[in-house]
């Protein structure tokens, strides 16, 4: 190989590699802080639903964080492959002879082994080269599919929930769990039956019309191989079952990891060797929780809980927020408030009492909103002034969560540690 020959890329280099680098190296770090993002919307959004729209939501943002995280990986892997390719035509450019197998302390049957296994460098160079954009191609045929499905659901989402709180429609949610696989059994159904019987129907019989039509109105709404030219290419070359099992895995890898760290944004110490610390569901009026206290908790990632100002009250005054949660207070002011009842007396019935250090205080509640997350709030000021230096308490009589029609337990996207009838705070004089 001559010298100017050397300095040349490989003939079989793929032609879009400079592309590929281009948007791989702009949009990685987009999507390394899109599932931040993300993040930040559901924690902030979910707690102002009540539980069977907050689940929908949930549903959009997996959809969404998967595709996000497979784009973001397929950035990032395709950088580190194409880097290493790079290095090959580099190294290859140095030592235009390739690898001198005699150099290395190796026995003849070793050497030979290895020799085969590598092959020419040039061909190792065009594996680096087909490998990389393969992984582009496949990671960005994915996100897209995702993509796709994430704007569909939440399509039907807003327009479900225009109708049941705008037009005051009732809307039973499952059905959109259900609507796409029973879009998707016709398809299904007609794609079985063209493979096993389509060779024995007349071209123009009326079953192979039907059946065609079938086909040709789903390929119309984007379903089908021919309306994903890479991932046909790929399945083709590579075997169907192959690439079938392969996206699949890549899914459930993408849904487990953002529905693990969306868990792990909730309950930060589920992570970490915690077995021996103590119970705090069973000490809880023993316990200093963040979600208390203003000056500690954090507006997006702690649980939805009344705050006062610190655990250390230094002024005349206890200012207690209490958020509003949907599938608490919503349904218990219905049942306390008549049409023309004064809603902050409901409220208050709605409360049954708060009390420092066992005295019921007579409170009269105004409201307000949590600044910090702009959801709605009720506050009240409570008068400690004649209170002593020290450990106090405040507790807070409630109605308890509303469940789950259908599975009967607490919706996992708004978890309580307790979801007890009172919440106790403890502060300091």
């Amino acid at each position: 190989m001559s010298t100017q020959e050397s300095d040349q890329l490989p003939r079989h280099t793929t032609p879009t590699w400079e592309v590929e680098l281009l948007i791989s190296g702009v949009a990685v770090f987009a999507m390394l802080q899109l599932p931040d993002l993300l993040d930040r919307m559901i924690l902030e959004s979910a707690p102002r639903f009540i539980d069977r729209w907050a689940k929908l939501l949930w549903l959009v943002y997996i959809y969404a964080k998967s595709a996000a995280l497979i784009l973001a990986a397929t950035f990032v892997i395709h950088l580190l492959l194409r880097a290493r390719w790079i290095a090959l035509v580099g190294m290859l450019s140095i030592y235009p002879r390739g690898v001198d197998w005699n150099n290395f302390q190796l026995g003849p049957n070793a050497r030979e082994i290895e020799a085969q296994r590598l092959g020419r460098m040039e061909d190792a160079i065009d594996r680096a080269d087909n490998r990389a954009t393969m992984v582009f191609a496949l990671g960005v045929v994915l996100a897209s599919i995702l993509c796709m499905i994430t704007l569909v659901v939440a399509v039907m989402l807003g327009a479900a929930w225009i109708l049941e709180t705008r037009l005051h429609y009732s809307v039973n949610t499952n059905w959109i769990a259900w609507s796409a696989a029973v879009v998707m059994v016709p398809y299904g159904v007609a794609m079985l039956f063209d493979r096993r019987f389509g060779d024995q129907l007349a071209p123009n019989g009326l079953t192979a019309r039907g059946l065609r039509a079938v086909l040709r109105g789903y390929t119309r709404f984007g379903i089908g191989m021919a309306n994903n030219p890479a991932l046909a290419l790929l399945s083709s070359h590579r075997g169907r079952r192959r690439t079938i099992l392969m996206i699949v895995g890549v899914f459930m890898l993408a849904v487990f990891a953002a529905s693990t760290s969306y868990y792990l944004a909730r309950e930060p110490d589920a992570l970490g060797s915690y077995e021996g610390y103590p119970d705090a569901d069973a000490l809880h009026t023993r316990q200093l929780d963040a979600a208390h206290y203003d000056d500690r908790r954090d507006p997006m990632r702690s649980r939805v809980a009344p705050y006062i100002q610190s655990a250390v009250v230094t002024g005349p005054y206890v200012e207690l927020v209490i958020p509003w949660e949907p599938d608490r207070d919503g349904p218990a002011m219905r049942r306390a408030c008549g049409a023309n009842a004064d809603p902050l007396a409901c409220y208050a019935s709605h409360v049954r009492g708060v009390f420092v250090d066992g005295t019921r205080q007579p409170v009269a509640f105004e409201l307000g909103e949590d600044a910090r997350t702009d959801r709605p709030a009720v506050v009240a000021m409570i008068d400690v002034r004649g209170l002593a230096p020290g450990r106090h308490e405040l507790r807070i009589t409630r109605a308890q969560r509303i469940r789950d029609e259908d599975s009967q337990r607490v919706d996992p996207l708004k978890p309580m540690k307790r979801d007890a009838a009172y919440e106790v705070l403890p502060f300091w004089r």
